[in-house]
């Protein structure tokens, strides 16, 4: 702690203390000034920029959902596209069967024909 007399001789020196006091004085009122100018602005920013960042990002959600949505009915739609391709194909191919087995009684009863009837020569 210092002695009075020491307060005093600095008060005697001149003006140079009380300018220190006032520009730490005004540091001090410009630094609540900022302080408080911050909070007002995290009350504005919470207030108003919040929910619309909120809001936003709901939207973004929803879009996504309904992509999803739509890509699981593109989904579907596939499978139940590649079942009936599958169906047509299993379908192909039992008629070609079918197809190839007249195709071999044809040509067996053509050879019996053939072999039944004499050729005539002329």
């Amino acid at each position: 702690m210092r002695p009075a007399g020491d307060f005093v001789s600095e008060i005697g020196k001149g003006g140079a203390t009380a300018d220190q006091e006032r520009t730490a004085s005004e540091k001090l009122v410009n630094s609540v000034a900022l302080t408080l100018f911050a909070r007002v602005a995290m009350v504005i920013a919470t207030g108003l920029i919040l929910p619309a960042a909120l809001w936003m990002g709901n939207r973004g959600v929803s879009t996504i959902d309904e992509i999803s949505r739509k890509l699981d009915t593109m989904n579907v739609g596939q499978v139940e596209h590649a079942a009936e391709i599958r169906a047509l194909r299993v379908e192909s191919t039992a008629q070609q069967k079918i197809l190839a087995d007249h195709e071999a009684r044809v040509r067996l009863l053509e050879a019996q024909q053939r072999v039944a009837t004499p050729i005539g020569r002329p």
